[in-house]
């Protein structure tokens, strides 16, 4: 990426998409809410070009993909820490179904993300939201290496709305009980988030792909990282296991300009908010009313009925 824009540059791209007249109401491709051109980038990928060597970071959104993308770039660096923060996460981790319109673009005759990615050497670690099903079907043919990330749909309803108030006004005027309600019936970017874990869930024993949770994450972070290093055949030593598991810290991330989002949208942020918020397990009890929670327990229940898929 860093051929067409530097980081600035990235920056001010993204400052004129949230700017322009871009609107942020969400269409339907076959049955999943999606943002204004990302059924254009589906498309592209039924028949885009996937590299065994690939390794594909897929999470519903706030699920923790900032976290283990750079968990996962770091052991493909082979905890060479210096080359890592030497290039901002998105330069090394494209979100490949990332959408700046046309208008945006254009300033800097930059492509498509999908088209830049496609320029990447090899390996290349790509990031997306799509529900599986809308994952180029060449991932699965050649079975490139994909890790997923699950994380309660509690906190990540609480992280969701901490999100769209950070970046949109109008929505921070609205209550959480009105992302609750869209959230509770699949009605939110991406689609219901029941049908995008149930997907990677049942294929959690394919070789190729590693199933993480957010709470394990929290628990044992060096061992999971562990896990993400001989998943993608690595056999890093403890002492370069012990330098990523503290540069991966959710304090260090949260305070290195190379990670943190926030670095990237100073004009979009409206309500003093920020990307990594606070990374915390069980923040929705300070949300949820009991009712919400009440509710929210009985769809669980219904939607992951004999999965083997369970929270606590």
């Amino acid at each position: 990426m860093e051929k067409y824009v530097t980081l600035e540059e990235f920056r001010e791209v993204l400052s004129r998409r949230f700017s322009d007249e871009f609107p942020r109401v969400l269409s339907d491709y076959e049955g999943v809410p999606l943002f204004p051109e990302v059924d254009e980038v589906v498309k592209e990928l039924k028949t885009y070009d996937v590299r065994e060597d690939d390794c594909w970071v897929v999470t519903y959104p706030k699920a923790g993909t900032t976290w283990v993308q750079e968990i996962v770039s770091c052991v493909m660096h082979d905890g060479n820490l210096e080359a890592v923060n030497g290039r901002h996460t998105i330069f090394r981790v494209p979100y490949i179904d990332q959408t700046i319109p046309a208008r945006a673009r254009q300033w800097k005759s930059m492509p498509p993300i999908p088209k830049i990615v496609a320029e990447m050497p090899s390996p290349r670690v790509i990031k997306s939201h799509l529900p599986g099903q809308l994952l180029p079907p060449q991932l699965w043919q050649k079975h490139s290496k994909l890790v997923y990330v699950i994380r309660d749909p509690k906190d990540v309803i609480v992280s969701f709305f901490h999100f769209e108030k950070m970046f949109d006004p109008e929505k921070a005027e609205k209550s959480f009980a009105d992302l609750y309600e869209r959230a509770m019936t699949g009605k939110v970017m991406y689609g219901a988030w029941w049908d995008h874990y149930l997907y990677f869930w049942k294929r959690r024993h394919e070789p190729n792909v590693l199933l993480l949770r957010f709470e394990d994450l929290k628990k044992d972070l060096r061992g999971n990282i562990e896990r993400v290093s001989l998943f993608l055949g690595k056999n890093l030593s403890a002492e370069i296991l012990d330098a990523i598991t503290e540069h991966c810290t959710f304090s260090n991330m949260k305070k290195n300009p190379i990670i943190n989002m926030d670095t990237l949208y100073p004009h979009s942020i409206k309500t003093g908010g920020t990307f990594m918020r606070k990374g915390n397990v069980g923040g929705w009890k300070d949300w949820f009313t009991v009712a919400q929670n009440e509710a929210m327990d009985a769809l669980i229940k219904d939607k992951l009925h004999g999965t083997g898929l369970t929270f606590d």
